[in-house]
């Protein structure tokens, strides 16, 4: 898309007509663009000034765009490793993370973040939380290793990543999340889950396993 840019895209959201673009770039079609722009169909903009460092994982609700990674600031904000770009700037989700959010999947009109972190606003959330617009929560008690990937099939969450147990239950890289509980997806991989898709009544997974289910 026009000029591309002068580094990798790790991840891609849609909102309207506009597409986003998140990644290790620090130029979009030959614009500064510090880690994440906007595509409009005809050129590539920045929004404001980016962020500090990475981006790995993007989702859009309507006018906002939410956007996780390695970063602490947003629009020079404070912002710890997640923000939301309302169109106009860019704001924090409270005290945000103590480590990376690598996955970002909208739930029944909240925010549903995964990654390498411990706490979400400043309180235990082990490797996977929810932001309802003012506040971070766990999901249960969470996953036993970092979490790669969401995806959202009605009220259902599904989470992928280097994990071996979600809440109390043994569930071998991958898990669903509904109706406030943990449950395994049959004997899971048996290798690491890096990227989760769902259409309908199915779910597709990819990643480093060479088994599923047995």
């Amino acid at each position: 898309l026009g000029k591309g840019m002068n580094a990798s895209v790790r991840a891609l959201a849609l909102s309207g007509c506009e597409l986003y673009a998140g990644g290790y770039f620090t130029t979009a079609g030959g614009v500064s663009a510090r880690y994440i722009a906007k595509w409009n169909g005809t050129e590539w903009s920045p929004l404001d000034s980016g962020v500090n460092s990475y981006v790995y994982a993007l989702a859009a609700s309507g006018s906002d765009l939410y956007a996780g990674g390695t970063f602490r600031t947003a629009g020079g904000a404070s912002a710890n490793y997640i923000a939301k770009w309302n169109g106009s700037q860019w704001l924090g989700l409270g005290a945000g993370m103590n480590g990376a959010v690598l996955a970002l999947a909208l739930l029944d009109g909240e925010v549903c973040a995964g990654g390498s972190f411990t706490t979400a606003g400043g309180e235990s959330a082990k490797y996977i939380a929810k932001w309802n617009g003012t506040t971070w929560s766990p999901l249960g008690t969470g996953v036993n290793s970092s979490v790669r990937a969401l995806a959202v099939s009605g009220s259902v969450l599904y989470a992928g990543g280097h994990f071996t147990a979600a809440g109390e239950v043994p569930a071998q890289y991958i898990a669903r999340w509904q109706s406030g509980a943990w449950s395994a997806l049959g004997t899971g991989m048996n290798g690491v889950v890096h990227g989760l898709a769902a259409w309908s009544i199915y779910l597709y997974a990819g990643g480093e396993f060479s088994t599923a289910g047995g």
